[in-house]
């Protein structure tokens, strides 16, 4: 399929990461090759929004949701193909700033589509982004600031426009955050976005032991200790702090391994290579976070929910701001579940929390959560070594069988089936 589409005239526009969606766009789930559950699956978009394909849910073809039909499916590695016409955005008239910051935001798509889309203002673009042109002219406070406004993208985007002046910057713009909201902590829960909720009742930092393997270098191997699956490897030194963490907080291995790969890949999501934000966690527009980690203004979050990531200058701050919000007495009741589908439910009101983590709800986010836990397990082993080293959840184990991959589920004798609505 990879290759019909090349060579008929299409190009790949985006490997594993967000894009700017428009009809026509093709995307093809799972790494090449692989064809088990939602691998293989090809669908194409209709609009911004909405895709056409064939699929097992529906017993036929439909338009459905992309955001609502990848959540369900895992959010599987997947590989974008445009057909390679002239651009529909236009450059005409636009000032030299403006194409920047649009080609940041992936308005242009990359390689040669970018090429043709930028026409002769590429190379002009390319220069600024590169971090070669004018912006090293500036004060590192002018550049902080404008860095806190949003202008200079995220991730490797920002490293690029400001070149040398990164690391300067960067430190600059924590300085400038702990400022300007020392003393003004929320003591309420943020309001909930789609996927996670922030809750920020506050409680001091705690030393930690460093996460010093970076699961988003794509050049790391599998080595003893290490996890993997669909691709991403979790380096043991990952996995200890979050094995150290779940004892802390007295939180399921098990569901806390799942859960970061199910909701970010194991950091090699987009917004886990862009922003170190595994959880999908929502910018409020407040540096410093109730669990003492300072963050900044991440990449953009999907058009249709509006708003930005949080941009983590760590795993280990992420971890630890992932952690604190599913601590004993927050808004969740995760911490002290037993089994697998009680820690899941712990994220819904319907077990009592006091919001829901996803838009979806419980049953159709137990179904696509347990599926992956069981093939994580098919790869690596079972999970519950993990629980009974940190003696959560000893003696006390779901029984779950996977009916149909992501779609339905059986658990402890109850069946739980994905539920998609048509557009």
């Amino acid at each position: 399929m990879h290759d019909w589409l090349i060579k008929n005239g299409y190009v790949l526009i985006a490997e594993n990461q967000d894009w700017n969606s428009q009809r026509g766009d093709c995307c093809y789930w799972g790494l090449r090759g692989q064809s088990a559950g939602a691998g293989g699956h090809v669908v194409m978009f209709v609009d911004s929004d909405n895709i056409i394909h064939c699929n097992y849910a529906n017993n036929g073809i439909t338009i459905n949701n992309y955001n609502q039909t990848a959540a369900s499916a895992g959010w599987m590695y997947s590989y974008v193909y445009r057909l390679a016409t002239p651009a529909t955005t236009s450059t005409a008239g636009k000032s030299l700033d403006t194409l920047v910051k649009e080609t940041l935001a992936g308005n242009y798509g990359n390689g040669e589509m970018r090429k043709a889309a930028l026409g002769n203002q590429y190379d002009a673009v390319m220069v600024v982004i590169n971090g070669k042109s004018t912006t090293a002219q500036k004060s590192v406070d002018q550049l902080a600031q404008e860095v806190i406004a949003g202008k200079h993208g995220n991730g490797e985007g920002r490293k690029k426009a400001l070149g040398s002046q990164y690391d300067a910057v960067q430190k600059r713009v924590t300085e400038m955050l702990k400022t300007s909201t020392s003393g003004n902590t929320s003591k309420t829960p943020s309001e909930p976005s789609n996927s996670v909720v922030v809750n920020s009742s506050t409680e001091p930092k705690t030393e930690e032991t460093g996460a010093t393997g970076k699961a988003t270098d794509t050049k790391i191997t599998k080595e003893d200790g290490d996890l993997s699956f669909n691709g991403a490897i979790l380096k043991k030194s990952v996995l200890d702090v979050i094995l150290a963490k779940c004892k802390e907080h007295n939180i399921l291995p098990s569901y806390a391994i799942t859960a970061l790969h199910f909701e970010g890949l194991w950091g090699t999501s987009a917004v886990g290579k862009a922003d170190n934000n595994w959880g999908g966690m929502t910018w409020t527009g407040k540096g410093e976070r109730p669990s003492g980690v300072t963050v900044t203004q991440g990449t953009a979050r999907p058009a249709n929910e509006g708003g930005h990531y949080m941009h983590y200058a760590s795993v280990d701050d992420f971890l630890t701001d992932w952690f604190y919000l599913l601590r004993s007495g927050g808004s969740y009741k995760v911490s002290g579940a037993k089994t697998f589908s009680d820690a899941v439910k712990g994220m819904f009101k319907v077990g009592g929390s006091v919001y829901d983590y996803a838009a979806s709800g419980f049953d159709s986010y137990i179904v696509g959560a347990s599926s992956r836990l069981k093939a994580i397990e098919q790869e690596n082993g079972s999970l519950d070594k993990f629980d009974k080293a940190t003696d959560i959840g000893v003696g006390s184990k779901d029984q779950i069988d996977i009916t149909i991959a992501g779609i339905e589920v059986t658990i402890n004798g109850i069946t739980y089936e994905l539920t998609k609505k048509p557009v």
